[in-house]
């Protein structure tokens, strides 16, 4: 019974061992263990009590499977997790992977966006550009076309200066001449139905404030209504009257008042 026993305790306590190797993953020595325990139970089978070692040989055999299962178990639950971890892991490289490629979306819709605009900027720029040689090209070809009368380029646009457009004295009846001083301006806007004017009447300082500037009025006024005669509808004329308020010389002599009396006929841009 002695002989038998010893090694029956041996192989539990290997056995014992194995187990707590097997807890701590320390492969190589649970696997040492485990066989250690198996010897001592053939030996205990070899020396003595039959019965005793079967029942101890089942123990173990049992403790053995446990053993085993749960390794497999544990080792389940290990690759599970670690299919999880993967999983994660893939599914995080996916999202990353969309995040990023939605960031290019967008970074290449900000850069069309950007040249969308690079690009209307500089069609606005061409056309402006076109617009202002169109606009110098007929401020030209209106220079040309009214070269009988003195001209200059104002914020308006291009102001024609009748200095020697004739009056009757101290009124505002067109003399003798006028028609024909007005005429290249009527023919002018004959031909450009869509051209507007505004017609401003100057005066000298001979008589009042109140006086000069309802003369210079009735004098634009007297424009206004030759050009309407010869086709120019109202609608594009505007008459306004200056008085004395925006002379171009001095008072003080014949010859500056006389420069001063004038009658402004200007192209609208």
């Amino acid at each position: 019974m002695e002989s038998g026993r010893a090694p029956l305790e041996k192989a539990e306590t290997a056995l014992r061992d194995a187990r707590a190797y097997y807890m701590d993953r320390k492969t190589d020595e649970y696997t040492h263990s485990l066989r250690m325990g198996e010897s001592y139970v053939l030996l205990a089978d070899t020396r003595g009590d039959q019965l005793l070692a079967n029942r101890k040989i089942a123990t173990l055999n049992t403790d053995r499977a446990n053993m085993v299962a749960e390794s497999r178990r544990l080792e389940l639950s290990r690759a599970e997790a670690a299919t999880a971890t993967a999983r994660a892991q893939t599914a995080n490289a996916q999202a990353a992977t969309a995040t990023a490629r939605a960031a290019a979306a967008g970074a290449q819709a900000r850069a069309d966006q950007s040249a969308t605009v690079a690009a209307a900027a500089v069609a606005d720029s061409a056309a402006a550009r076109a617009d202002q040689a169109a606009a110098e090209a007929r401020t030209a070809a209106l220079r040309a076309e009214l070269a009988g009368y003195e001209q200059q380029k104002t914020a308006l646009g291009v102001t024609l200066i009748l200095r020697d457009l004739q009056f009757t004295s101290g009124s505002a009846v067109l003399g003798a001449g006028a028609q024909g001083r007005l005429a290249p301006l009527a023919s002018f806007l004959a031909k450009q139905p869509d051209a507007r004017i505004q017609i401003a009447g100057h005066t000298d300082s001979q008589g009042s404030d109140a006086s000069n500037m309802d003369l210079s009025a009735r004098r634009a006024q007297s424009v206004a209504a030759y050009l309407n005669s010869t086709g120019v509808n109202l609608n594009r004329i505007n008459a306004i009257g200056m008085g004395e308020s925006a002379p171009t010389s001095s008072n003080d002599t014949a010859a500056g008042r006389a420069i001063n009396r004038r009658v402004e006929v200007t192209i609208l841009d």
